[in-house]
């Protein structure tokens, strides 16, 4: 009598609940089911729950049956305490009252399963309202991250006219020295002077910045001038970057490798090796200078370069085996990609 009670009070209890519940064994044999989740199994499926196993797969195959729809949660979060779906699993259901509800059966031992249904509107209403926000504020972080990349871009361009109309000028008067001390016949006695004007120069075109738009852009026309009037041959090999950033980390290092090679090394070419891999530019300097080198002191241009380069993800190394050459790896992909959506 007294196990007849306590059973009746029991399952009076579990009606009482809000929301759904039933617990049962692994096989789907229902040990306990309350009004509430047979009344929910009853509007899905057209029958109340006979065996929870089978319940649970005719709510996961679900078609919408015009009395409820069945709710896409791809997009939501995965509870990192709880994100293992062999043991839980979560299916979301508006009714024709609007209400949602959110079904969840999790393995409660070895022996018991429990599918729990709780009503979460306001929560899925809140939910979405997150979502919405965290996708406009990621395309406001688009926008402003274009806004400053056109910004600095910009400024660079700015940067480059007045590097552009002060080098062409230098070259005026350095041109003009140099025909009147050949007109003149006073080559030999300026010589010191007109080397000194040359160098001078010839170092500011390492100060230019670069910035690339498209492969076929005139700049790469211009560094081939540059490095033909100052009597060195740029030889590539392999091929180039097509993204802009990339580009112009490649011909700051190749400025700064053709500056230093005729400068210190008195070098005719320069080549300029590009391979790539998975997710770099691997891209080697080198040189053939007639100087032997055994090592070198990073000065103002190589520092310059090196905190360039780290600044954007990538990296450089300076080899002295005989002469000097420089290791550039760059990455392909400078941003990370918006991710989040609803599938």
């Amino acid at each position: 009598m007294k196990k007849n009670t306590s059973a009746k009070m029991i399952k009076k209890a579990i009606d009482s609940y809000p929301g759904g519940i039933c617990f049962s064994a692994l096989d789907g044999r229902v040990i306990l089911a309350n009004e509430k989740m047979n009344q929910l199994i009853l509007e899905l499926t057209g029958h109340t729950i006979l065996n929870a196993k089978v319940a649970w797969e005719e709510l996961t195959n679900f078609a919408n049956n015009g009395k409820a729809e069945k709710l896409d949660q791809s997009w939501l979060p995965k509870n990192p305490d709880n994100g293992n779906e062999s043991t839980q699993q979560q299916l979301f259901f508006r009714f024709s009252d609007s209400l949602i509800w959110r079904f969840e059966m999790r393995f409660l031992d070895s022996n018991t399963v429990q599918i729990e249904a709780a009503e979460i509107t306001e929560l899925y209403r809140i939910s979405e309202e997150l979502y919405e926000n965290t996708i406009r504020l990621q395309e406001m972080q688009k926008r402003q991250k274009a806004l400053l990349d056109s910004i600095v871009e910009v400024n660079l361009n700015k940067e480059i006219l007045a590097a552009k109309m002060h080098i062409h000028d230098e070259l005026g008067h350095c041109l003009l020295a140099t025909t009147k001390a050949l007109t003149e016949d006073s080559l030999t006695e300026n010589a010191d002077t007109l080397r000194k004007s040359w160098n001078s120069t010839i170092h500011d075109f390492s100060n230019i910045s670069t910035v690339w738009t498209v492969p076929d852009s005139s700049l790469q026309a211009e560094l081939m001038q540059v490095a033909e009037l100052i009597g060195c041959k740029v030889i590539f090999l392999g091929e180039q970057p097509t993204q802009r950033k990339a580009l112009q980390l490649l011909y700051a290092a190749i400025r700064e490798a053709l500056t230093n090679a005729v400068r210190h090394a008195n070098a005719t070419e320069l080549m300029v090796k590009i391979e790539q891999d998975e997710k770099n530019y691997h891209i080697e300097i080198s040189d053939n200078g007639s100087v032997f080198v055994s090592s070198i002191t990073e000065g103002n241009g190589l520092s310059a370069l090196r905190q360039r380069l780290e600044q954007e993800g990538a990296s450089l190394k300076v080899l002295c085996n005989n002469s000097v050459s420089l290791i550039v790896d760059i990455p392909f992909d400078f941003d990370e990609s918006q991710k989040g959506g609803r599938t």
